[in-house]
């Protein structure tokens, strides 16, 4: 039996899930349940579990084909069929605004906080940016055919990587790495210290990625307008994002707490929103591939 085949590591995994999703359980009971609850503290942010969950997800996928096949025929049902793609995304924006909600009702609540980056927030962009670069993954097998060349699957799989990487970065935080890095470099530059110190270590790869984006969805997309539009408006949006965060240090956090608070809010919602448009496109331009292979009856 070849090792991505093991019946041994599938359980092994099966056993790790089901492992860190009870960790993630006493986590969630004691911080917003029941503070003294008799089991060892497992810390209070679900992020590195979250993200562990998701690492073993990938790696049970992996070694299980049938497992793999089954997600992987489920994401390509709920975001390409119709209703189901509806109901799909119309979830995906009610949890948006849920999420916003209660950021705004609940500031001091750090599992409701769109800034914390250790709440409820933080896990479903994670999540969905994940299940977004599945869908980049999905499409471009169906895109580029079982003959294609390297210079064909390249682009498709750089594009699920930023996916991934926004992803991954979002839930473990790692641009914060770079803020520390930064307040201790070039201290008497006052343009450096404008803008959070992260964005000038990112921002050649990001003037790269959108470049790229720009491009791929041209090359790709062009075929379709209302398509485009998605992938711009979403792009845009994100655009909008590194806007406000270069803003938000000396701009708006000086003026007022509330300031600050709509400004996360607005930050937040073109992130989670975009991503909600990028998958809608991706998954539009699989069902037109899709609807495109069928036999006419």
């Amino acid at each position: 039996m070849p090792f991505s085949e093991s019946k041994k590591l599938d359980l092994i995994f099966k056993l790790l899930i089901g492992l860190d999703l009870i960790v993630m359980l006493i986590i969630i009971i004691r911080v917003r349940i029941w503070p003294d609850f008799p089991l060892p503290a497992l810390g209070n942010r679900l992020n590195n579990p979250f993200m562990f969950f998701l690492i073993l997800l990938i790696l049970r996928g992996w070694v299980s084909s049938a497992f793999r096949e089954k997600q992987l025929a489920l994401i390509k049902r709920i975001t390409t069929e119709e209703p189901i793609r509806i109901y799909f995304f119309s979830f995906l924006i009610m949890m948006q605004v849920g999420l916003e909600i209660m950021w705004f009702k609940y500031p001091a609540d750090l599992f409701w906080s769109l800034n914390a980056e250790k709440g409820y927030g933080t896990l479903f962009t994670t999540a969905q940016l994940f299940i977004l670069g599945i869908v980049v993954l999905i499409t471009a097998r169906t895109d580029y055919g079982n003959d294609a060349t390297w210079s064909n699957k390249l682009p498709w799989f750089l594009v699920a990587f930023v996916y991934f990487f926004i992803g991954v970065d979002d839930c473990l935080g790692i641009h914060e790495n770079f803020i520390n890095i930064g307040r201790k470099l070039a201290l008497e530059s006052v343009v450096f210290h404008f803008v959070h110190e992260w964005l000038w270590f990112y921002a050649p790869m990001i003037v790269v990625v959108v470049v790229f984006l720009a491009r791929f969805f041209l090359q790709r997309f062009s075929y379709s307008s209302k398509i485009m539009r998605t992938m711009f408006v979403a792009l845009a949006l994100w655009i909008m994002v590194l806007v406000l965060e270069g803003l938000a240090k000396s701009v708006v956090d000086p003026v007022s707490y509330d300031y600050d608070r709509l400004l996360i809010g607005i930050e937040e919602g073109f992130e989670m929103l975009g991503a909600t448009l990028f998958m809608i496109g991706f998954s539009a331009h699989l069902k037109n591939l899709q609807e495109k292979s069928r036999p006419e009856s």
